[in-house]
């Protein structure tokens, strides 16, 4: 049996590449502007094919994959780029943030089995929530219909909190139902701060479902909550921690602010795992 492949776009340190890859899949290519991230990736996965402008690429250059992944740009989405004078270009409306639609594109011309997207958690919020809605509206118009989910990095055994959304559709088929529920007991980490309060189960978790007819045409939101307690969720934990316990990828010089900003950007691999270990196995 052939060994499954994904290709990630917006790639920046492979976050989400090195999580598949422990949960068994194989990198095939990369796509992603930063030459500093870039040249992480070449040392990384010397196996993978780079390429570095997401809107020059397509059917005609990339390879058949199973799994596409993009973490597509925030700064538009995010809290932290919003100003008064800025409100036109807020969203799925902004030039970075309008990438989204490149994965759209990607994803029609493409048609990988199963898609996982990421981004920040007021892509829920952003516009009246028009702009969450339109995400659903563009994935069901392509054939993909799943779940997306909050989750929160320091339920993965990270010490930090990091809430993002992750979405998660397959072609013409739902992804595996444990996506919404918790199959095992996860370690948590407290807080690197005593200063930031230890979070409510309720507000580290939610899962939601996405629902549609056999023909993807039309799509709607679920409201059902999963609230998960993981074992010892409230005891504090003490190890060592390295880099890779921060979700982080290895030789990465934090005293280095290009580096810095690479490894703050990247998505938790444990999150990206525990994904595609459920992936995988459905197939």
């Amino acid at each position: 049996m052939p060994q499954p492949t994904i290709g990630s776009l917006f790639a920046g340190i492979g976050g989400f590449d090195v999580g598949f890859e422990n949960a068994g899949y194989r990198t095939a290519w990369q796509v992603e502007l930063n030459p500093t991230n870039r040249a992480v990736l070449a040392d990384r996965f010397p196996h993978a094919t780079q390429f570095e402008d997401v809107r020059h690429c397509g059917a005609h250059n990339l390879s058949p994959v199973n799994v596409l992944t993009a973490g597509f740009p925030c700064q538009d989405i995010s809290i932290a780029g919003s100003r008064p004078n800025n409100k036109d270009t807020r969203g799925l409306r902004g030039q970075r943030s309008g990438l989204f639609w490149e994965v759209i594109r990607i994803l029609k011309e493409t048609q990988p089995r199963w898609v996982v997207l990421e981004n920040v958690v007021n892509l829920l919020a952003i516009n009246d929530s028009q702009d969450f809605e339109t995400v659903i509206g563009a994935l069901a118009q392509c054939g993909y219909v799943g779940y997306w989910r909050v989750l929160n990095a320091q339920y993965f055994g990270v010490p930090q909190q990091r809430r993002r959304i992750f979405l998660v559709a397959g072609h013409r088929r739902m992804p595996p139902i444990e996506l919404l529920a918790d199959a095992a007991p996860v370690e948590a980490i407290p807080p690197a701060s005593g200063k930031v309060p230890w979070p409510r189960p309720a507000d580290a978790w939610a899962a939601n479902t996405l629902l549609a007819n056999k023909a993807g045409s039309q799509i709607a939101m679920g409201c059902t909550t999963f609230i998960a307690q993981p074992n010892g969720w409230h005891q504090m934990a003490e190890r060592q921690r390295t880099s890779e316990d921060d979700g982080l990828c290895l030789g990465l010089d934090a005293a280095n602010l290009a580096e810095a900003f690479a490894a703050g950007n990247a998505v938790v691999t444990q999150i990206a795992q525990w994904i595609a270990e459920k992936l995988i196995k459905a197939g």
